[in-house]
């Protein structure tokens, strides 16, 4: 629906940012939203002179006063007083053993370890590619929307959530095969489980402390009943350029792009309806925010995502992703995934809140284990 301008107002004047009309029964996610990104609009950080996830690590190191001994182009080791106290290979620190990795490179093998360990994880089924009939035998049988996800993917790609019907399924399970980790030795399947509501929080835990947490954001807008999905998304980006961090990996906003919300550049919200672009809160390449939220979280959230952590023998850290309905609560907050190669700079360069310097406690439990 249009909105017509009112007398005396101008158009720049109906353009400009209005606020949000929320439903009267709110998801997490849009709650969020207009209690704590709205209100800060124009806290956006403009990070300039950022690292990324190697040169955050070696920095920190080199802070402890240790040396750095590169092996070959992916592997290093860490020194300090001659003595080896850790390394890197490619992304991952020796705080993470060659069991956990293994484990985390299959979505349906780490919910194995998370359901043994009793960490409150949605139910679900690991499915081969081939057996699609058996994917709409287990939608029908859930009684109520799933989530269909690569089992072995990385930045959230290839995941589509609130699948309910074949057609839906059918697309989503396309969407799960073309993700598909090229450098995964791990069986491929496609996990569909249960869909729970809730915010999508990242915490970063390191021995048995979160050291951040934040919440991922769909890429969205706010409708003036004016400006197309399309001017509102290009405005958007525009007010990121001076963020480094975010202007690197925006998305190139099409028809294409916006199909999965069934919407095209065209489409004109509604003034003071929220409007996301994207299904899911890809903050690699697809406009998704990190908010720093470590503050906010509760005790109980903080110990599931330690539980979520432990539950993999020998990770020592990595990053646990939560669902939770209630950042104040763990109450019918679930664990989706541990991830050890998670990158440090969303936590160091959010998009909002406080900068949580990651790569020093990651160095200080290399040295912790080093000196046992």
């Amino acid at each position: 629906m249009r909105v017509e301008t009112q007398p005396g107002q101008t158009e720049a004047d109906r353009r400009a940012r209005p606020a949000l009309e929320l439903d009267a029964e709110p998801q997490a996610l849009e709650t969020f939203i207009a209690e704590q990104l709205e209100p800060a609009f124009d806290q956006l950080h403009r990070w300039q002179n950022i690292m990324d996830h190697e040169m955050l690590l070696h920095r920190a190191a080199r802070r402890k006063k240790m040396t750095i001994t590169k092996i070959n182009d992916s592997n290093v080791l860490f020194f300090l007083a001659g003595m080896v106290v850790g390394g890197m290979d490619t992304v991952v620190t020796s705080l993470v053993s060659h069991q956990a990795r293994r484990v985390s490179a299959s979505k349906a093998m780490t919910k194995k370890y998370l359901q043994a360990a009793e960490v409150p994880t949605p139910r679900g089924r690991a499915i081969n590619p081939t057996e699609f009939s058996r994917a709409v035998q287990h939608l029908k049988k859930s009684g109520g929307p799933v989530t269909v996800k690569p089992s072995a993917g990385r930045a959230g790609r290839g995941i589509t959530t609130a699948v309910t019907t074949k057609e839906q399924l059918r697309q989503a399970w396309t969407s799960a095969m073309a993700a598909r980790s090229a450098t995964s030795s791990a069986r491929y399947v496609i996990m569909v489980e249960e869909h729970r509501p809730g915010l999508d929080i990242r915490a970063y835990v390191v021995g048995e402390t979160v050291v951040a947490a934040v919440a991922r954001v769909p890429f969205y807008v706010i409708g003036d009943g004016l400006s197309t999905v399309g001017e509102l998304a290009a405005a958007e980006l525009e007010r990121r350029r001076p963020n480094a961090y975010l202007s690197a990996r925006q998305p190139r906003v099409t028809d294409a792009f916006l199909a999965p919300m069934g919407i095209t550049m065209q489409t004109v919200p509604e003034r003071g309806a929220l409007q996301l672009l994207t299904p899911t809160a890809d903050t690699a390449r697809g406009g998704g925010l990190a908010v720093d939220v470590l503050e906010l979280l509760s005790d109980e959230l903080r110990d599931l995502a330690a539980d979520g952590l432990l539950a993999v023998p020998g990770l020592g850290a990595g990053a646990v992703d939560m669902l939770a309905p209630d950042l104040g609560s763990a109450a019918e907050a679930v664990v989706l995934d541990v991830n050890p190669y998670a990158n440090l700079m969303q936590f160091h360069y959010p998009a909002y809140g406080t900068a949580r310097r990651v790569n020093d406690p990651i160095i200080d439990q290399l040295l912790h284990r080093a000196s046992r």
